[in-house]
């Protein structure tokens, strides 16, 4: 049976019988319009400029997230240093010798002295480091391979272990095996460079930052004061100029031994110092140079005070460096930077 199909007014059909089929299939009068070629790329354009000025904003804040992230980890370290101290009433050595006359092999280092207090206590009992060295005893190797995020910024693209066989470091042939988990941040040592044997500087010398052989310093012994003095601050990953035939200069390490405090790399088992002889994020320095450097968007570097305040520096922070393009053991302190890494230079300055 048809049906009468009401339509609106001024319908040349209005009233005409549609059979239900009719209906169903008749077209509608009134038709959608769709994009023209020209205004869908348009929109693809308005979308794309939308995209590129977002883009950047979002990377700006995610770089900004991982610097936090990164001195939050300096944060946490420094708050292990003060325990440490609150505990020995002295700071952590730089490196420990542990009576060995060669104190560069297998000895620890300040980050892993302090591993109970930034609760990590289990760990620390498993290497007993006041005991001996990480890389004499092969029992150790598991542990040492740890990766501990509170020593790794999240800008930093390295491994999360270092795994190199250095053969003659100190003369003799296999005397040196390190495989550890990475760090990037290393201990303020001595606010001119350090090389070598020269670099195991005793408290007297005035150049000297928190952080050497044997150290003990006292809070006491922060004459420029705890504010303005650097405990820690940050380096990045590369392989160390030397040990590698891929090797391409800057260095970070490991976090638990003593080379990086005395004479060059950098880990959690052996990080662990700078005496820079280069400007911050310097591209020409190598492992010999010491210097601070950094991943982060802009440049700079971050660092934590010894009384855990944390800070931000530039790369172009005053640093004098002579015209040789270094900065020699013997030569002064003269700049911010140095200031800033000495705790007894007679020279406080505040952070820029």
């Amino acid at each position: 049976m048809g049906r009468v199909v009401s339509r609106a007014s001024g319908d040349a059909d209005m009233g005409r019988r549609f059979s239900f089929a009719e209906w169903l299939i008749r077209p509608s009068p009134v038709r959608g319009r769709g994009f023209t070629l020209v205004e869908l790329l348009v929109v693809i354009a308005i979308i794309a400029t939308l995209i590129g000025l977002l883009l950047p904003a979002v990377q700006s804040a995610r770089g900004s997230a991982r610097r936090m992230q990164c001195m939050n980890n300096l944060r946490t370290l420094g708050q292990g240093l003060l325990i440490y101290e609150n505990s020995y009433k002295n700071f952590p050595p730089g490196a420990t010798s542990n009576g060995r006359s060669k104190p560069l092999t297998g000895a620890y280092s300040w980050a892993a002295l302090i591993l109970p207090f930034i609760e990590e206590s289990a760990l620390y009992a498993g290497l007993n480091p006041t005991s001996g060295g990480p890389a004499k005893d092969a029992t150790n190797q598991p542990l040492l391979r740890t990766a501990l995020k509170a020593f790794r910024c999240p800008e930093d693209r390295g491994p999360e272990t270092w795994d190199v066989s250095q053969t003659g470091k100190d003369g003799d042939s296999g005397e040196y095996i390190l495989n550890g988990g990475l760090s990037n941040y290393v201990a303020a040592h001595r606010a001119v460079a350090a090389f070598g044997s020269g670099a195991y500087t005793s408290g007297t010398d005035s150049k000297v930052g928190g952080f050497f052989l044997d150290s003990k310093t006292r809070i006491k012994d922060i004459s420029d004061g705890t504010t303005k003095s650097i405990a820690l601050s940050e380096r990045v990953w590369m392989y160390p100029a030397g040990y590698m035939q891929t090797s391409v200069g800057i260095y970070a390490g490991t976090w638990a031994g003593a080379g990086g405090t005395i004479n060059g790399d950098a880990s959690w088992v052996q990080p662990t110092s700078f005496a820079p002889a280069r400007l911050i994020n310097d591209p020409t320095a190598s492992r010999t140079h010491r210097s601070l450097s950094s991943l982060h968007l802009g440049g700079g570097v971050n660092a934590v005070a010894f009384d855990n305040s944390t800070r931000f520096i530039s790369d172009n922070i005053d640093h004098f460096i002579n015209p040789s393009g270094n900065k020699d053991p013997n030569d002064a302190v003269d700049s911010v930077l140095e200031y800033l890494i000495s705790i007894k230079d007679s020279n406080p300055v505040s952070f820029p």
